[in-house]
């Protein structure tokens, strides 16, 4: 094997990230990099085995420290975005609440969204870290222009087929209708208990009125919903929960009222994008759906809000989109959507978010950057020596095995039901070897390297590389 230096790409939420993320993999792969991509936990404990490299994390906040400081001890070049940063009630805040801990210091790369969001911000309240920076928008966002569009058009018509013609309400309660352990309250005091917050921070205010925003919301969501068949017969409607809401919340609510035009999606695990790209009209409340719509260039776009004015309202999204703040707002926006004055649409750059340049590229600015970090080496192989190779190979066995008998004989673990449910919404299926092959050669249509290798070293973890 040639001498190559490693990437480690971490993926947390697969319906967001995988195919972002292993388009980044395969562009990487084609600048001659061996790249190593999976789920996060799976990904923590393979690391202790392998060369270091480049490891790209999902976020850096306190509950990583451990590992971000193995990683310094053992050499990796520690690289970062937080995707939560995307979208903000009040970036200030919200960079204070997810970035201002010791791990910040300890990256070698801080991965930025745009100049005049969390980049301003940053070089402003941490000066030590502005020159280890760098703007590049949003991949996940990226993967959404017209020159990668096509990865998703398989998707598009599976859809298509699926629900035909249809308003997509893609909803957004996860405040209020949250999967639960059972020692949680709600989404505030568990910020003020878990996460040892003070209760009269600016951080739990706005947390207070993001719980009071939703419940309004809800209300004329469900009022709407309620006066849909009669005011639009002749329209189908789609309801798609966040992944982070009890379905059965909607499932009960749907059947109790017999609908024939509203349906539900019951796909927990994929992306959204193929939803949105392919309905006539998206509305949401307040969420990154809306963005990923501007994205996709759809036309009607809506943001339903609570009656008043919140400050947890996200600036970003009322440029984008067309807000209401009711369910006969909301009606009205439907039948006369084209007739309506509202604020105009961005129609060319969202200076907060790099990526919505036309000719800019996140994925060639990130590869550029990679290319410029001191301390890369590189390796014959990714495994530390001949024995850690045996070890991972066995452990891969034993897990493929382990995994099979407990589908064959229908184990489940009643004691980590809701973490077995977390992880399976959050990684779905789209992390198995199979899928994972067919998706990673379905997304080499566009970056054609002819002799890719795609190897699961562990389950959920796969080496791409080049046969030689």
């Amino acid at each position: 094997m040639k001498k190559k230096s490693i990437i480690y790409i971490v993926i947390e939420t697969a319906k967001r990230e995988v195919d972002a993320k292993t388009l980044l993999a395969l562009k990487a792969l084609k600048e001659n990099y061996r790249v190593v991509i999976g789920q996060k936990g799976a990904l923590r404990s393979l690391v202790k085995h392998t060369n270091p490299g480049i490891i790209l994390l999902k976020s850096f906040g306190p509950r990583n420290t451990n590992h971000i400081n193995f990683l310094k001890d053992n050499n990796f070049i520690i690289v970062s975005n937080d995707e939560e940063i995307i979208v903000a009630m009040e970036i200030d805040d919200k960079i204070n609440w997810r970035m201002n801990n010791d791990n910040l210091n300890k990256l070698d790369l801080l991965l930025c969204v745009g100049e005049e969001s969390d980049y301003s911000i940053i070089k402003k309240n941490f000066k030590k870290i502005t020159d280890k920076t760098l703007v590049c928008g949003n991949i996940r966002l990226e993967l959404l222009k017209e020159k990668y569009r096509k990865l998703l058009e398989k998707d598009f018509n599976n859809i298509k087929k699926k629900f035909g013609n249809y308003i997509l309400f893609l909803t957004s309660f996860p405040q209020i209708n949250k999967i639960r352990e059972n020692f949680q309250i709600d989404f505030v005091y568990n910020r003020i208990v878990e996460n040892n917050i003070d209760p009269d921070s600016k951080h739990i205010f706005l947390a207070n009125e993001q719980v009071l925003m939703q419940r309004e919301i809800l209300i004329e969501t469900i009022k709407f919903l309620d006066n849909f068949e009669k005011n639009f017969p002749n329209k189908k409607l789609v309801i798609s929960p966040h992944p982070n809401e009890k379905f059965d919340f909607w499932k009960n609510y749907i059947a109790k009222r017999k609908f024939k035009n509203i349906f539900l999606n019951a796909d927990k695990v994929s992306s959204s994008s193929p939803l949105i790209n392919n309905c006539e009209m998206l509305i949401s409340s307040n969420s990154t759906s809306l963005l990923e719509a501007h994205f996709l260039e759809k036309k009607k776009i809506i943001n339903l809000l609570s009656k008043n004015p919140r400050p947890s309202e996200i600036d970003l999204l009322k440029k984008i989109s067309k807000v209401v703040r009711s369910s006969e707002q909301l009606s009205t926006a439907i039948k006369y959507y084209d007739k309506i004055k509202h604020e105009p649409q961005i129609k060319e750059e969202l200076k907060e978010i790099k990526n919505s340049e036309k000719n800019f590229d996140s994925f060639e600015r990130i590869l550029e950057r990679f290319k410029k970090l001191n301390g890369t080496k590189t390796y014959p192989s990714i495994y530390k020596n001949r024995k850690s190779q045996i070890y991972l190979n066995v452990i891969n066995q034993f897990r493929v095995l382990k995994n099979l008998i407990k589908g064959t004989i229908g184990y489940k673990n009643k004691k980590k039901k809701m973490i077995v449910r977390f992880h399976k919404e959050k990684i779905g299926n789209s992390l198995q070897k199979d899928n994972f092959i067919e998706n990673t050669k379905h997304i080499n249509s566009v970056v054609k390297i002819e002799n890719l290798l795609i190897k699961q070293i562990i389950p959920e973890v796969f080496l791409l590389d080049k046969n030689e």
